[in-house]
């Protein structure tokens, strides 16, 4: 027994002296390190938050060391449409390789060094820190390991705050937890927010309005890829979106996702983001569903950087700004950012690159309605051709399709009707059922669709300067000629058939 209770005293001296051993080198290294990550930091701000019209930089404003912790403390500065916002941040560094605060989660993985860090009241965020009840609103913690992987938590705290006289905000606060490997090439991140809740009175009629965000979460995998974008998979969920009007006109979301994939191979990029609405809801009547997704392929990614560095640059202030109408500016390409502009786009062009919108629906009980639109495109021989041969020249093929569900229009119908107080249930399903087949003849009488089982269905396909119509082949003048002809059969069609149906519909009600 004595000889194990030596054993683990010796254990636990060696384990001390690693320790003390650690802090001691962990204090000696920490200037550089800090020096390494804040030009880190700068530098990946400077690429990045320009395209989002911001500026910051990052320095260190003190340091002082001890054995087992030290204290710094930063300066962030902040340039918003010209103005700087200025932030201090405090930080607790707890000296490696096994920091206190991560021994009490029970995290033994040895580490360099744990930061806890937190914002330290100034004018600037005054309002701030009285909302959220005196304490910071932004603080965490991150580890930083001895092969520079990086792993942390945000949390924005909750607040409760008079934004003016006519608005408040409800903030339940928000948790992120992240990880990342050396120099940020992956990052990983998950987080959640149990509600946000804003009232206010319309200035104009002064009437209340209420929006209320619930139950959000959010999930991030990416990784830095050859052309220096972040590839991977991002997904924000959010439980329920209310607007409440004071009129007790509520308008209701529920399960909202929201997906974007990237991915790279050869230097093209390809992306596909999908938008879905489990249910709308008006009044307390569920409308119905809801969804979208886009697609993006062949975008060469050194092309695409160019455009974004410019495009940061442009809202930077980089070039000049020429007046359009009042106060509002635009702005105006050098010669050299012209010419690099078109170096872009030709390259981005000559990859043959693609958008499609490949799913726009509307899902009600009984039938679905959906849209979808496709584009690729090529690099013409020159942009300064006439607009016609630019655009044969530019557009290499372009499908559309539109399928209306007449079932659709007629729960569409129906559900007006409810919303009115109509009680009817007889009259309110003969006059769903007229309106769908009314939908359906005029498409038909027009031939702008045609009729596939319940749907109302009409498609356009474009390649090799020819186009098929709902199936019917023509030249793109033949198709122009039609489609001018048709609008003008359309606006006779509008008195007199319409105003005869409206006729019936009016008896129906009666």
């Amino acid at each position: 027994m004595k000889k194990i209770a030596g054993i683990a005293a010796g254990a636990v001296l060696a384990i001390a002296a690693i320790g003390t051993a650690g802090a001691w080198y962990t204090g000696q290294q920490l200037p550089g390190v800090l020096d390494a990550s804040i030009k880190q930091a700068n530098a990946e701000m400077a690429s990045s938050l320009p395209v989002l019209g911001l500026s910051a930089s990052l320095e260190l404003l003190s340091l002082d060391r001890q054995f087992f912790s030290s204290e710094a403390r930063y300066r962030m500065v902040f340039t918003v449409e010209g103005e700087p916002v200025e932030l201090i941040v405090t930080d607790h560094i707890e000296h490696g390789p096994f920091p206190l605060s991560r021994l009490k989660q029970a995290k033994l993985l040895p580490v360099m060094a744990t930061s806890n860090y937190g914002l330290e009241q100034n004018e600037a965020i005054a309002k701030w820190f009285a909302a959220s009840a005196g304490k910071s609103p932004l603080s965490g913690q991150v580890s930083l390991g001895y092969d520079r992987t990086v792993t942390g938590t945000l949390q924005v705290s909750p607040l409760e705050a008079a934004l003016d006289e006519r608005t408040s905000v409800s903030f339940s606060g928000l948790d992120v937890d992240f990880d990342s490997t050396a120099d940020a090439k992956a990052i990983k991140a998950s987080g959640a927010m149990g509600n946000l809740r804003i009232n206010s009175r319309l200035a104009s009629t002064d009437q209340p309005l209420t929006v209320e965000l619930k139950g959000l979460s959010l999930d991030s995998q990416t990784e830095k890829g050859a052309s220096d974008f972040y590839l991977g998979r991002n997904e924000v969920r959010l439980q329920r979106i209310e607007v409440l009007a004071d009129e007790g006109a509520t308008v209701v979301l529920r399960d909202l996702v929201q997906r974007d994939e990237t991915s790279e191979t050869d230097g093209k990029l390809a992306a596909r983001y999908s938008y879905d609405v489990g249910m709308i809801s008006y009044q307390g009547h569920d409308l119905g569903a809801a969804q979208m997704q886009w697609s993006l392929k062949s975008l060469d990614g050194a092309a695409l950087q160019s455009l974004v560095g410019l495009y940061g640059e442009l809202m930077q202030g980089g070039g000049q700004h020429l007046e359009t109408s009042g106060d509002s500016t635009v702005p105006s390409l050098s010669e050299a950012q012209q010419a690099q502009l078109m170096v872009d786009v030709d390259k981005l062009l000559a990859g043959n690159p693609g958008i499609a919108l490949e799913r726009l629906a509307f899902k009600t009980a009984s039938g679905e309605s959906s849209l979808s639109l496709s584009l690729e495109l090529n690099k013409p021989e020159s942009f300064e051709l006439p607009p016609a041969e630019l655009a044969k020249q530019l557009i290499t093929q372009l499908d559309a399709k539109v399928a209306v569900s007449k079932a659709m229009i007629g729960d569409m119908v129906g559900l007006q009707a409810a919303i009115a107080g109509e009680t009817d249930l007889q009259a309110i399903a003969q006059q769903a059922s007229m309106m769908g087949d009314m939908a359906g003849g005029m498409a038909q009488a027009t031939e702008l669709a045609r009729l596939e089982g319940d749907s109302i269905v009409s498609t356009l396909h474009y390649a090799d300067d020819k186009v098929d119509f709902n199936g019917k082949s023509m030249t793109v003048e033949e198709f122009v000629a039609m489609a001018f002809t048709t609008g003008s059969g359309l606006g006779g069609l509008g008195a007199g058939d319409m105003h005869e149906e409206q006729s019936e519909l009016d008896v129906i009600e009666r």
